[in-house]
């Protein structure tokens, strides 16, 4: 007869049932059933499995585990190696489109077919750069629990979709030079703002980070220290936002930029306390967002047409290439991790330069030989 306590009984079916502990899952005790046709039968059975050495017990769990719990370990590992804005991306892309797409489905049952209808239905609706930010994450999940020896089979991931040529929209020279004259007319830090980047390529974010201790005017040049960013707020429930100021995009990104006469003549006006924020002219930083809703408005407001904030950036990059400047020195300028990203944006030779380049031949040809 069974003792109070044991967790064991007699069913209506006439079937006995063992329960016990199989594992533990987010702190919460998780049980398992063996049945048999007789209490000394289901007892045995019970006690033979509690038995059973510690790496087979483990075994055991990780043949039951979800790929939600994976991606909980996943997640858990990258928090501590990226900054905070990339780990709320990794949340979110895992929040709402990994885990939606498989719901609480077991590891063992996950295989090409289901990823292959899952990233199909994902692209009747989202991006090629979405997919391709699910794909990548995907991917390292999986990885790592192949690496933690989970059931994780081997899978083909759709490939990624072949990204046509990227294409560099820069403001023409002509409203380039109605913009500079306006914005020499404002002398605000809206005018500080765009015209800094029109010299210097820096992205908004890095732009609104930027105190005025960062600019040596003995020397000439500015030192990209920090960038301003808007991020989802994981320690609230709503899943609300927040501002943060944090190290720049990459290793790279923070450089230092030597800075124009014509430049630093005009911002040495604004020049205040070395902890300031050069764009509120105030202990704290604008965020992004609301800078470009001025610049917007002053782009409006002197008829100078749609033209993003980025563009600027395009717009410096590709005069510097239209100059004559030396790519690897561009490159560190604009914070690009390597050359070939800044060949394949903006190096992008003319008909006309390539006939002049052609022209060095006869030129060659014709000059005395030593």
């Amino acid at each position: 007869m069974p003792r109070k306590g044991e967790n064991i009984y007699k069913r209506k079916d006439g079937r006995w049932e063992a329960r016990y502990i199989h594992h533990y899952e987010n702190g919460k005790a998780k049980y398992r059933s063996i049945y048999g046709r007789s209490y000394t039968e289901v007892r045995a059975k019970r006690q033979e499995e509690l038995s059973m050495p510690e790496n087979m017990k483990i075994a055991a769990v990780k043949q039951l585990a979800t790929l939600q719990e994976i991606c909980m370990l996943w997640l858990k590992a990258k928090k501590s190696d990226v900054k905070e804005s990339t780990f709320t991306r990794y949340v979110r892309i895992v929040e709402k489109y990994i885990l939606p797409s498989f719901k609480m489905q077991q590891l063992v049952k996950i295989d090409t077919e289901m990823i292959n209808e899952a990233f199909s239905l994902m692209k009747a609706r989202l991006s090629d750069k979405t997919i391709s930010d699910i794909r990548c994450v995907f991917k390292s999940i999986w990885k790592l629990g192949v690496e933690k020896q989970y059931p994780c089979c081997e899978l083909r991931f759709p490939k990624n979709k072949v990204k046509a040529a990227h294409k560099i929209i820069v403001i023409p020279p002509d409203t380039r030079q109605r913009m500079e004259h306006a914005l020499l007319h404002y002398n605000n830090q809206v005018s500080l703002g765009v015209l800094f980047t029109l010299f210097t390529g820096v992205r908004i974010g890095e732009l609104c980070g930027l105190q005025w201790g960062d600019i040596d005017f003995e020397n000439g040049f500015v030192h990209i220290r920090r960038t301003v960013e808007r991020i989802a707020d994981l320690n609230n429930s709503q899943r609300k936002t927040k501002v943060i100021v944090s190290e720049p995009k990459t290793e790279n990104s923070e450089r230092i930029i030597p800075l124009p006469t014509c430049l630093l003549e005009y911002i040495h006006q604004f020049r205040l306390n070395d902890e300031k924020y050069i764009l509120t002219a105030k202990c704290s930083p604008t965020e992004p967002r609301a800078y470009y809703a001025k610049y917007k408005q002053f782009l409006i407001k002197n008829n100078l047409g749609n033209h993003t904030f980025h563009e600027l950036r395009h717009t410096f990059a590709t005069q510097c290439v239209d100059m004559g400047f030396d790519v690897k020195s561009l490159s560190e300028i604009l914070g690009h991790s390597n050359v070939t990203t800044t060949m394949n944006l903006y190096v992008h030779p003319t008909l006309q330069m390539k006939k002049r380049q052609m022209e060095m031949l006869t030129m060659s040809a014709h000059s005395p030989s030593k």
